[in-house]
């Protein structure tokens, strides 16, 4: 991957500090994926009786994985970028390529974000979770096989 791709993106949200530097760790973000991939597995075992937290592990999981894809680059989301600087780093350098798997990406997080602060319409059931897996895995997969091969950003 070229750093031309999504650089001036990058940049702008190291400037506004939604993203920060930090020491690029291969092996960390191999844990992240491992943790992503357990998420999935234990969303699939939850989502019959618990859908909520499933939905909230469906995320995790999508959110985890494109975290590991920062954390080889030496790069990471701030807590004023939030879970939205992962997704938009992400997409700012692989929309080209990753464009379909994350589609459904933005839809996850909000749905996720509205079961966390509820209203009387909030709803979320085992299909819910059913029809999202496979995104999340998708997702996962695509970072565990981008991981090893993301240049670390430089300047």
């Amino acid at each position: 991957m070229s750093w031309a791709r999504g650089r001036t993106a990058i940049v702008d949200m190291l400037n506004r500090r939604e993203l920060t530097r930090v020491v690029a760790d291969l092996e960390l973000a191999i844990r992240m994926l491992d943790q992503a991939e357990h998420h999935l597995r234990s969303a699939n075992l939850l989502a019959g009786t618990d859908p909520y937290a499933a939905y909230a592990l469906v995320h995790d999981a999508i959110r985890k994985a494109l975290s590991a894809m920062l954390q080889a680059q030496g790069l990471r989301a701030t807590t004023s970028g939030g879970h939205l600087a992962v997704q938009q780093a992400v997409a700012a350098q692989f929309e080209p390529t990753m464009g379909a798997l994350l589609r459904p990406v933005n839809r996850i997080r909000t749905t996720r974000h509205a079961a966390e602060y509820p209203t009387e319409s909030t709803y979320i059931d085992e299909d819910m979770v059913r029809d999202d897996l496979p995104h999340a895995e998708r997702i996962v997969k695509a970072a565990d096989a981008a991981v090893p091969h993301l240049p670390v950003f430089a300047d």
